[in-house]
């Protein structure tokens, strides 16, 4: 059937879109020039300061810029059309890219300046991918390719499911390489942002403020620390020489049910602010998101299905050139978020989800010092992350085989803090049997957690009611951990021939809670076979470790579970077993880069890398690129039941494993107008050990214990299909955003009665149907003065209808046993923004 969701704002936007269409002198169409930046940075992703920046078009020129202090240079009013930028810098070779304007854009762009051989030059002419991170696997995300597309992405966690390996699981949760987010790690302008509590990546930053998003598969620069998986850079945006402001979404969605208005939907209003406030001095830059969302579960009738959410997300940006050779730059994120009823669904519904409330506080400042023909990059955060876990009430939690009933059994306040000093130093290319860029740092992070936990009982029940099973939970003291991590690295990149580059380090880290000492080395290559450097072959091997929160080392102040069994009479089936929680010493196997004893806590989860890549570049059009990595993890910390001793303990030891293997293909058509459109296949396995830590830890853990098994994990996708990115339709010059996904279901695991799996969890045998959504935004935007845009917009989701089921009947006591059900069916929204 059909739905669609009338909204005021979609009869505002048909009735001024059919004004401007109809009365073409209130809003013409006219190529207005914008704004362009050129940032440039070299193979260590520094800032170079004092390069000489042009943009030419032919005959024309728009002048010479430098870099300066802050690593761009700006060209405002640049005409409409196609440009070349050109980078040069003494001890560099020169670099060029294209460049498309539009009208009234703000294009920023990004150049790598290679350091220049002594018996050679070889200037870039074409834009062929750069050698310097060589053996990493890159996806680069800008906001103005991205945030205009159907899924409205608003925050840079939103932005990731474009990337081939990042995938949303069911519970709304990011999977980065079937892992979850705490085996990756996020930084912004260097600085980890992650929760030292849970090493979840929270609540992000806001698109508006975003320059660009890197995610990184196993990078092979030592700079990049605390993962075992991924690692997401995120460099933000800095205010430039012209004011520039955008308001997104100002107006409500309403929702209409059966013809009648039903209150508010959501509300999304996003704004921005950038420019200087000394010209050539001092520039600001801040971001301002409110979120109100009522987000419908459709495995539930409306209105018990309705997850409420409230977010302000803030983030401001100030950069001072205090001289020719020093920038301060300060920043201040802040981000209060509430949400009730999280995740509800059929088998979980209002009363029986939790409430979640956090307030989030970082603070940065950096210091970018021109000494000694290098750059000194010094940075000191302050960051505060307090959570409340609540939840419907005080009932007891019941599991059935239908769904559950009663309100969720954890109840958690916590306050966590991270302060974070960094020193890097990126020296003067150096001479020695070809070109050397080095770079040197260090980081002392000093962590903390403190808090409370309440659980509440959780009972069994079967198909009829009767009582099988019930948990009792111990009321503990609050708890209170600290942490040191003291990390050193080297690197360096080393261009042989203009053709061939290594790039090699490594990274040394200490965290003292762990109580050992790591070292991981990495390196890789790049070889361009051919003069025209059109072809990169890449490959590279690494071995890095995975930060550990503090949630880990709070593990024996958790409540103690005492676990009791009845018959079916209702009678007590022998004495109740009382379960420890026990931080264990069992640390996986040995390594010659780990120096650690057999002690409880002495954990260190690490992951050995291979990647190969290739990437082509023809002429016009097509970018191709094939790449295969392949992730085995060892010592992660995984948790289970041990009965064998004379206590019965619940034991978290490092003795978990995982495997990620990924082969992907992906082609990047693009032309002029800055059209483009983005394919990818994966083909990818994820396996491992069921029980890792982050699902009985942190925020909204699971209250049974199932045994520890190897197998597929639930995030599992052999294969995907990602198609998006936008172009130019010949009707009304309207802009076309699609994007199309194409996927294997996720596995589940089929339990029984007594919530005990059956058969193997997650196998191939027990998935979810295929997954097909193909959703589009059909965009245009009008000049009403030359000062303010109107950009009309109508997004059609699920546009074939498909049936993409949300949940399965998983347990075989249910009577619906193995029926998948829920779907979000097509509908369509209106949208309109003003940019001036």
């Amino acid at each position: 059937m059909l739905l669609l969701i009338f909204r005021v704002r979609l009869l505002f936007t048909l009735t001024v879109g059919g004004a401007c269409l109809f009365a073409p002198r209130l809003c013409a169409q006219v190529c207005l020039p914008g704004d362009l930046r050129v940032v440039v940075i070299d193979s260590q992703e520094s800032f170079v300061f004092d390069a000489d920046v042009s943009v030419a078009s032919g005959t024309r020129t728009l002048g010479n810029r430098s870099t300066g202090t802050l690593g761009y240079a700006e060209f405002q009013q640049t005409p409409c059309g196609a440009w070349t930028a050109t980078v040069a810098k003494e001890g560099f070779e020169t670099a060029t890219r294209e460049v498309q304007i539009t009208s009234s854009a703000n294009v920023v762009i990004r150049l790598i300046v290679t350091p220049k051989m002594q018996t050679s030059s070889v200037d870039v002419v074409e834009p062929v991918g750069p050698l310097e991170q060589s053996a990493a696997q890159q996806n680069q995300l800008q906001p103005a390719e991205v945030k205009a597309l159907p899924t409205n992405p608003a925050t840079v966690n939103e932005t990731l499911p474009l990337v081939p390996g990042v995938v949303r699981a069911p519970d709304g949760e990011l999977k980065i390489g079937g892992n979850g987010q705490e085996r990756s790690a996020m930084v912004v302008n260097s600085t980890d942002i992650t929760d030292p509590a849970t090493g979840k990546f929270g609540q992000s930053l806001p698109i508006n403020s975003i320059e660009t998003v890197t995610v990184l598969t196993t990078p092979f620069l030592a700079q990049y620390g605390r993962f075992t998986q991924s690692v997401v850079a995120v460099e933000t945006r800095r205010g430039g020489e012209k004011w520039h402001a955008e308001l997104n979404d100002p107006f409500p969605d309403f929702r209409v049910r059966s013809h009648h208005l039903r209150g508010i939907r959501n509300e999304t209003p996003r704004s921005s602010l950038g420019g200087p406030l000394i010209h050539n001095r001092l520039y600001f830059m801040s971001s301002l998101q409110y979120f109100l969302e009522k987000a419908p579960n459709r495995t539930l009738y409306f209105p018990f299905n309705v997850s409420k959410q409230e977010s302000v997300n803030s983030f401001s940006q100030l950069d001072w050139a205090l001289s020719t050779r020093q920038l301060l730059t300060a920043t201040f994120h802040f981000s209060p978020q509430h949400t009730n009823f999280v995740n509800p669904d059929f088998f979980h519904p209002q009363p029986v989800t939790p409430s979640y409330a956090q307030h989030n506080y970082v603070g940065t400042v950096i210091h970018h010092f021109g000494l000694l023909n290098g750059i000194l990059d010094s940075s000191l955060s302050i960051q505060r992350f307090d959570v409340t876990v609540g939840a419907q009430g005080s009932a007891a939690m019941a599991l059935t085989p239908e769904g559950n009933s009663g309100n969720f059994f954890g109840t958690q306040d916590r306050s966590a803090s991270r302060n974070e000093w960094l020193e890097a130093y990126s020296l003067t290319p150096l001479r020695a049997g070809g070109t050397h860029l080095v770079k040197l740092g260090s980081s002392n992070t000093w962590s903390g957690d403190d808090g409370r936990l309440g659980y509440r009982p959780v009972e069994i029940l079967d198909s009829a009611g009767r009582l099988e099973e019930r948990i009792d939970f111990s009321n503990p003291p609050p708890y209170s951990r600290s942490d040191l991590e003291v990390t050193a690295y080297g690197q360096d990149h080393w261009s042989l021939t203009p053709k061939l580059s290594f790039d090699y380090g490594a990274r040394v880290e200490h965290q003292r809670l762990a109580q050992n000492l790591r070292v991981g080395p990495r390196g890789g290559a790049a070889w361009s076979p051919f003069e025209n450097r059109r072809t990169v072959l890449r490959a590279g091997y690494g071995i890095f470790y995975d930060h550990l929160p503090l949630d880990i080392y709070t593990f024996s102040r958790y409540p103690q579970r005492t676990v009791t069994m009845y018959s079916p009479d209702g009678s007590v089936l022998g004495a109740p077993v009382v379960y420890q929680n026990v931080i264990g010493s069992i640390t996986g196997p040995r390594s010659f880069f780990v120096n650690h004893e057999q002690v409880a806590g002495a954990f260190s989860p690490r992951g050995a890398t291979l990647n190969l890549q290739i990437e082509h570049n023809f002429p016009r059009l097509l970018r191709l690129r094939a790449v295969y990595t392949d992730n085995q993890s060892v010592g992660l910390v995984a948790l289970e039941q041990d009965n064998s001793g004379a206590t019965d303990r619940i034991v978290l030891n490092g003795d978990g494993k995982a495997r990620y293997r990924q082969a992907e293909v992906t082609a990047k058509f693009a032309w002029k107008g800055g059209q483009q459109i983005v394919v990818s296949y994966t083909h990818s396995r994820s396996e491992g050990n069921l029980n890792l830590y982050d699902g009985f830890l942190g925020s909204f853990p699971t209250p049974l214990v199932r045994p520890n098994l190897y197998g597929n994990l639930p995030a599992d996708l052999p294969n995907r299909v990602l198609l998006w990115g936008s172009f130019e339709s010949h009707v009304w010059n309207v802009k076309v955003l699609p994007i199309v996904e194409i996927r294997t279901g996720f596995p589940y695991a089929r339990v029984d009665a007594m919530q005990n799996y059956v058969g193997v969890p997650y196998s191939d045998a027990t998935r979810f149907p295929d997954f097909f959504s193909a959703d589009a935004r059909f965009m245009r935007d009008f000049k009403v003065t030359p000062k303010y845009t109107l950009r009309l917009s109508v997004t059609a989701n699920n546009i074939t209808n498909h049936f993409n089921a949300l949940a399965v009947h998983a347990n075989i006591a249910d009577p619906q046993s193995g029926v998948f059900f829920g779907t979000y069916p097509r509908r369509y929204r209106g949208d309109f923004e003003i940019v001036f």
